[in-house]
């Protein structure tokens, strides 16, 4: 019997063209609550852009400034931030300095991984405990134009360190695993 297979296409190619295993085309609510940090992102991201340019297209074609569109601007920029920072803590992908863990033995590198981030982690639940008191502190305080309680700003920051918590509790368990 003779091969019939093409030598020059591999295998992965073929693969490729074939039929996938049935996926439902819907989102299932495993990815949505997966991703439900970079979706909320996403949409605070698309309410900003759309608050900027709905504030400069009344203020400088229409002549009459909307005074709302700053506040919700300045809502959206603080969860903006907190919640990204918390994607970032998610992936793992914090900008980090390598120059000392680079020329470090293998062993010693890998502990300073994981004293930093327990450092971290200490720092996480002082800026949760720190994030609830401040909540405390501003939910008699309301915004100027929209008249919502500046509270509902500030609730980013402990939203985000107990999401940063979990996901960085979660890298150190997987670093002192490794």
């Amino acid at each position: 019997m003779t091969d019939d297979r093409d030598p020059f296409i591999s295998p992965s190619t073929v693969a490729i063209n074939e039929a996938p295993p049935h996926e439902s085309p819907q989102p299932t609510w495993r990815w949505l609550l997966r991703n439900a940090e970079e979706l909320i992102t996403g949409l605070l991201l698309t309410v900003m852009l759309g608050s900027v340019g709905l504030g400069v297209f009344w203020r400088f074609v229409l002549r009459q400034p909307l005074s709302w569109t700053e506040e919700v601007v300045l809502i959206c920029m603080v969860w903006l931030c907190f919640l990204g920072a918390s994607v970032v803590t998610k992936h793992n992908e914090h900008i980090l300095i390598d120059f000392f863990i680079a020329l470090a033995p293998r062993r010693v590198a890998h502990a300073m991984k994981v004293f930093c981030l327990v450092v971290v982690t200490g720092v996480l639940v002082v800026l949760l405990w720190q994030g609830i008191l401040l909540l405390e502190v501003t939910q008699d305080v309301t915004t100027i134009a929209l008249g919502i309680p500046t509270m509902y700003m500030y609730a980013a920051i402990p939203v985000s360190a107990l999401l940063m918590l979990i996901h960085n509790t979660r890298n150190l368990l997987s670093a002192i695993r490794s």
